[in-house]
């Protein structure tokens, strides 16, 4: 009744899984995912928008999401013409105080 012993050395020990951390870039996205899906559920609603001569019923979110796009691009587009200024402004004369 005794289980056989294998008499080329001494039974295996049983592996020990460790647990690897949590790695902080999937914690931020898991984050940021939940915090986009209750932003688009609590904004689901219809609303009404008036621009100009136009009536129109939209959801919210994507109100806000023409926003973010619109922003975006502007920001983007204001930033490139700084950097070009900057970019081709002569140096100052350093012969001047």
């Amino acid at each position: 009744m005794d289980t056989p012993v294998d008499a080329t050395g001494p039974p295996p020990v049983p592996r020990v899984r460790r647990r690897r951390p949590l790695n902080p870039r999937a914690v931020g996205v898991l984050v940021v995912v939940a915090a986009v899906v209750v932003f688009v559920v609590q904004n689901s609603q219809t609303v009404t928008v008036r621009f100009w001569f136009v009536t129109s019923h939209v959801r919210l979110i994507w109100i806000i999401a023409a926003c973010l796009v619109v922003a975006g691009v502007s920001g983007f587009v204001v930033g490139r013409r700084v950097r070009r200024r900057r970019r081709h402004r002569p140096a100052p004369d350093s012969r001047r105080t």
